[in-house]
């Protein structure tokens, strides 16, 4: 009620967890031992130990779930299945993350549920999709388990924006993020640079039409050596909308297709340098203790991580907003650029410490592997 179930929440405003139909749901036998047992989970990493009932728990759910004949299944197994795969996320080591999400991604197709169904098979839809789906099947490096087509009846940007529900938009940048894992899991192909600019061309104009609420509360980066801007929103699903758009930003700018921009305004500049994305999109976590939101940033501090990478000295590009000792002008060399983002690296890192310290969200695996990528280990 106040921490695992909110982590299914992040872009369902009416809350189906664990207020709209938490009533219904604990009617369900199955639903309440896959609640307790995620909790337990959580409350393990968080203390830092291992109970037996963690796992006993685990097992009574998946034993009150075969016993469910399938024809009787409905939403309330549904939002069972989906809570077993957080827990699986979070229990799991990533190789085996894919095997046990699809039993969920099967049942939802099956059922022809997707995202634009209602109630909380709406929110388990989404979920299933942010926290399992878009994952397991970026860090595997294969193609999402439910293909995109199925995810949403309308797709279009503009027909969504205009309709005014803010949860449904902020879903958007989902979709196109997994259009993007999938591309990068297809691999190269003749088509691969067009592909590339449509995705990115979709993100841009899904950041041009974000309504007010989608947009920041509050934004300050005008502090002398500020390192990551200070982003408020008002809603946990504009968080996570704008999480994707930059993280997604960033992927499209690694592939080396989109070229950097050298002129026009100062916000296209911005838009075309993964730097950029990866100071906005660490600043978002940072000034947005969401619980339900940082469960679902690991992989996206990640990725901005990467940017941070001697690698980025190819698209280098002066800030004006940084510290005068970043600010030459001159091209660096790789050890300038390591040096240089420094600061970013090792704010970065505490935060991912924090996240996991807090939420029970394994992050040390990830920051191991930063801490590799930027040659510290």
């Amino acid at each position: 009620m106040q921490e695992t179930g909110t982590w299914c929440e992040t872009t369902d405003s009416e809350r189906h967890f664990t207020v709209q139909s938490i009533h219904d749901m604990m009617k369900s036998m199955a639903f309440v031992a896959a609640a307790m047992s995620l909790a337990s989970r959580q409350l393990d990493h968080v203390e830092r130990r291992q109970r037996p009932v963690t796992l006993e728990l685990y097992q009574y759910t998946i034993q009150l779930l075969l016993r469910q004949p399938p024809v009787k299944s409905d939403a309330s197994m549904l939002a069972a299945c989906t809570l077993l795969c957080v827990y699986e996320m979070m229990a799991s080591e990533v190789h085996e993350w894919r095997r046990h999400l699809k039993g969920c991604a099967g049942h939802l197709q099956a059922k022809r549920w997707n995202g634009s169904t209602e109630g909380i098979v709406k929110g388990c839809f989404w979920a299933f999709a942010r926290i399992a789906d878009v994952w397991a099947a970026f860090v595997s490096g294969k193609t999402t388990l439910i293909p995109t087509d199925f995810w949403i009846d309308d797709m279009s940007i503009e027909s969504v924006a205009a309709k005014g529900n803010l949860d449904d938009y902020c879903n958007l940048t989902n979709l196109i993020f997994a259009e993007i894992v999938n591309l990068r899991a297809a691999g190269c192909h003749e088509n691969g640079a067009t592909s590339v600019w449509s995705l990115w061309n979709e993100l841009q104009t899904w950041y041009r039409l974000r309504p007010q609420d989608v947009c920041p509360l509050l934004r300050d980066h005008s502090s002398p050596g500020k390192v990551f801007p200070t982003i408020l929103y008002s809603r946990s699903s504009s968080i996570c909308g704008n999480t994707f758009y930059h993280t997604g930003c960033i992927l499209l700018l690694q592939t080396g297709v989109l070229p950097v921009a050298t002129g026009g305004t100062a916000l296209f500049k911005e838009t075309k340098s993964a730097i950029w994305h990866a100071r906005e999109l660490t600043g978002i976590s940072m000034s947005n203790p969401s619980h339900a939101n940082w469960v679902n940033q690991l992989q996206p501090l990640f990725i901005a991580g990467t940017a941070f990478a001697s690698s980025a000295l190819e698209t280098w590009e002066p800030e004006e907003n940084m510290p005068l000792a970043r600010s030459s002008g001159a091209t660096p060399n790789v050890a300038e650029v390591e040096d240089l983002y420094a600061a970013e690296k090792i704010l970065l890192l505490k935060h991912l410490t924090r996240i996991e310290r807090e939420s029970g969200w394994k992050t040390s695996d990830r920051a191991a592997t930063l801490r590799g990528l930027w040659g510290l280990e």
